[in-house]
């Protein structure tokens, strides 16, 4: 308390000279300067962890901008999330994105719908060039049984034991992981380059990536649409299984719809709608909703 009646008193002994206004213009000053400072100290001193829903239809760079711009502080994220897909993204405020290089080889769940009907260069639906969509036929004898028209044949709609078949296959092997071609149209670097870069040119060179699959779930399956859950490893693209899982087939297979669910022991579910940040993205009002990590959440 002493100290504090000190730092406000204004130096008299040492201005006797100045009037009251100049002593009192000291003093505001002083004032000034002390609050500029603490906010400054707590900013810098601020360590966070934060889950954030990502909505669809923007990027994982907006999300980092809506947040930086709430919180005033730098912010980092684990991982980002494609324009199209929603769900759980792990962000760092302040010192807290230090953190962030611990969080980025956790498990991750996710939820996808993948249209066999449908083929694009992005492997979703929000295809850059490409575009190519199968008709989907019902057989008139039987009326329950569906046919997709490629390239002039007609393929059988696969069973619910067909695809689970290709999955166990992943699953029953001891590292539960298929070597997939990467999305060329992704934020994976290549030569330094980011790959959609060299995919919007038309110079992408394919790769492939081992992924992993732990676990999975048919949720729904209307042929030409599979619903699924998904428990894979880090790095593990769903862009890539809803593609290979339709070529395994004779099919198309694109994501229409794709949401991550959890990032290590972390829900989406978790979040809620408490605490949210706003912002403008392309002209239209965009909320991020937030919450903070405790530290033995994750």
């Amino acid at each position: 308390m002493q100290i504090l009646r000190n730092f406000f008193t204004p130096i008299v002994s040492k201005h006797k000279k100045q009037n009251f206004k100049e002593q009192k213009l000291l003093s505001l000053k002083k004032v000034s300067f002390f609050l500029l400072f603490n906010e400054n100290f707590i900013l810098f001193l601020t360590s966070m962890l934060l889950a954030c829903y990502k909505p669809s239809g923007i990027s994982s760079f907006d999300v980092v901008k809506i947040i930086r711009t709430h919180f005033q502080n730098k912010v980092g994220h684990s991982g980002t999330l494609d324009p199209m897909a929603s769900g759980l993204m792990i962000l760092g405020i302040g010192k807290g994105t230090k953190e962030l290089t611990s969080l980025i080889g956790l498990d991750k769940s996710y939820e996808t719908t993948i249209n066999f009907s449908l083929l694009t260069d992005t492997r979703d639906a929000s295809f850059w060039e490409k575009e190519e969509r199968f008709e989907v036929i019902e057989s008139q004898d039987t009326g329950t049984a569906f046919f997709l028209k490629k390239e002039g044949k007609l393929i059988p709609a696969p069973s619910l034991d067909q695809i689970s078949q290709l999955l166990d296959s992943i699953l029953f092997q001891e590292e539960k992981e298929v070597l997939l071609p990467l999305p060329t149209f992704s934020a994976k670097k290549q030569n330094g380059k980011r790959l959609y870069k060299d995919a919007r040119k038309g110079t992408a060179e394919i790769q492939e990536k081992p992924m992993k699959i732990y676990a999975y779930e048919i949720l729904d399956y209307q042929f030409p649409l599979l619903k699924l859950r998904l428990e894979v490893g880090s790095g593990t693209y769903i862009r890539s299984i809803g593609y290979w899982l339709g070529q395994q087939l004779g099919l198309g297979g694109a994501l229409i719809q794709l949401e991550r669910t959890s990032t290590g022991k972390f829900q989406l579910s978790d979040i809620g709608t408490q605490n949210s940040a706003k912002g403008n993205i392309k002209g239209q009002e965009r909320t991020i909703y937030y919450k903070e990590i405790a530290r033995d959440t994750i």
